[in-house]
C-alpha cells in the first residue's frame, strides 16, 4: 500500500471531530502482513541456499514469525499516529527482517512457492528443554 493510499483510509476512517481516533487501521496482523507489510517491503525469496531471504507461504504457521510480525504491526500501529513515529518503527524494522527472513530465521527450511517450484512449508524441530530441579527457582520469589 503507498504512502498515499494509507492517508486516504485514514482520512475515510476519520469523522468530522475524531482527531483523536486510535483505532487500528488494520484489524489483524495477518491483514497488515499481506496489504502492508509484503508490498510495501519486499524481499527476493527463492530456494533454500540461492538466495539471501526466506518466507513461507504459510507464515502463520510460525509461531515466532507470528510473534515478531504481531509486534511490528502493533508498533506499526502506534507509530503510525507519531509525526515521527516511524523513524524508529523503521529501525525495528531493519532489525527485525534479517531475523525472520534470514537463513537461522523461522522459515528456515520453507521455499516460497514461484518460478523455482511449489512452495515447501516446514517447521522447524523443537529444542528439548528438561524441566528444572524441585526449588531451582526458589530464589525468584
Amino acid at each position: 500500500m503507498q504512502v498515499v493510499e494509507l492517508q486516504q483510509a485514514h482520512a475515510e476512517r476519520a469523522q468530522p471531530g475524531d482527531e483523536d481516533d486510535q483505532s487500528p487501521l488494520y484489524s489483524t496482523v495477518e491483514q497488515w502482513v499481506t496489504t502492508y507489510l509484503l508490498p510495501t517491503f519486499p524481499r527476493p525469496v527463492g530456494e533454500v541456499g540461492l538466495t539471501r531471504w526466506h518466507w513461507c507461504e504459510q507464515w502463520w504457521r510460525h509461531d515466532e514469525a507470528v510473534t515478531r510480525l504481531t509486534a511490528l504491526w502493533y508498533g506499526w500501529e502506534q507509530a503510525r499516529l507519531q509525526m515521527t513515529g516511524m523513524l524508529p518503527w523503521l529501525r525495528e524494522l531493519d532489525h527485525q527482517l534479517p531475523i525472520l527472513y534470514g537463513d537461522d530465521g523461522p522459515f528456515r527450511n520453507c521455499v516460497a512457492g514461484g518460478d523455482l517450484g511449489e512452495p515447501r512449508h516446514r517447521l522447524a524441530l523443537e529444542v528439548p528443554a528438561h524441566p528444572a530441579p524441585e526449588n531451582w527457582w526458589s530464589w525468584w520469589h
